[in-house]
């Protein structure tokens, strides 16, 4: 078998150049709106970003509140155990302070968690205990209790009180603030004995 050579014409295409519908003027219109929208989206990102730390600053100063209140709540627990020594007064100290760190009491003598205490031991552990451990946890946390009086009732105050500078300092949403004068957050309950 042999092959045979065959002629094709040759199609000749004409080369059409495409032109845009949109004028000269037009083609850089569409660079200008991304850019606009680019513009647009990074403002609404950083008022995203300003409202986070907004945000993350209040919780950090709810959960010192938080801390507060049960340290509160955890005296006044104590204080109900051993009631008679605190209407008499044995629970009445405070170590709070205008400024700077509050200064802790000293170590009881008798450790009322391993031995057995009298009531008035008891009420000078649990202060020591309070202020050293619970309220110690606050930033300069520092706590006052009090006890007075009223007809026939005792009213138990007590006064947790925390410096708040971390949180707002949080995320460097605060300025700088110097210990002498530190913003300084008070949780008080007062509740009859």
């Amino acid at each position: 078998m042999e092959w045979e050579y065959v002629d094709l014409p040759i199609i000749h295409v004409k080369k059409q150049r495409i032109t845009s519908v949109y004028n000269q003027g037009e083609q850089g219109f569409y660079l200008f709106e991304v850019l606009i929208a680019m513009v647009i989206m990074s403002i609404g990102m950083l008022g995203v970003a300003a409202m986070l730390m907004v945000s993350h600053k209040a919780s950090s100063s709810s959960y010192l509140r938080q801390q507060a209140v049960q340290s509160a709540y955890n005296i006044i627990d104590r204080m109900r155990a051993n009631r008679q020594a605190a209407i008499n007064g044995s629970y009445n100290a405070s170590d709070l302070v205008n400024s700077g760190t509050p200064t802790l009491p000293s170590t009881p003598a008798a450790n009322c968690a391993t031995t057995t205490c009298t009531s008035t031991q008891m009420a000078t552990y649990d202060v020591w205990y309070w202020l050293t451990y619970d309220v110690a946890q606050l930033p300069n946390g520092a706590g006052s209790i009090s006890t007075a009086v009223s007809g026939s009732n005792t009213i138990a105050t007590v006064v947790v009180q925390w410096s708040d500078v971390p949180a707002q300092n949080m995320l460097g949403a605060g300025g700088a603030v110097s210990s002498t004068n530190a913003t300084i957050a008070q949780f008080s309950i007062g509740t009859s004995l």
